[in-house]
């Protein structure tokens, strides 16, 4: 069974997409603490990661995944919807990366884990 981790601030959303995912057969951890998630990242087949988070944001996660060499797949999660020139900067620094809206969450993050992980 795939294994997959949601790092994000904000438990309810957190706990909707665990739910989704699980409907599909996933095997799903979430923690509202990043720095936690990226000491346990490398031991998940995907990664869905919000932005906006505190202590560290996302992009100071995929920072430090870059440095520490994690080749985990990552789904990007924003409720804010990105701007397209970070959402061009993100998919220019991480060539595979995918990027959804967290309101769209509900049709496009399933198809998204799919076509990533199978």
């Amino acid at each position: 069974m795939k294994k997959i981790l949601i790092v994000d601030d904000e438990v309810d959303i957190a706990e909707t997409m665990k739910m989704l995912i699980e409907l599909e057969g996933y095997a799903v951890e979430y923690t509202t603490d990043a720095l936690k998630g990226l000491g346990i990242v490398k031991d998940f087949d995907l990664l869905i990661l919000d932005i906006m988070m505190p202590k560290m944001s996302g992009r100071q996660f995929l920072v430090e995944m870059k440095k520490r060499r994690v080749k985990t797949p990552v789904i990007v999660a924003s409720s804010v919807g990105l701007p397209g020139e970070v959402q061009a900067e993100l998919m220019a620094k991480y060539k595979d990366i995918v990027v959804i809206s967290k309101p769209a969450m509900h049709t496009d993050l399933v198809p998204e884990i799919k076509r990533k992980i199978g």
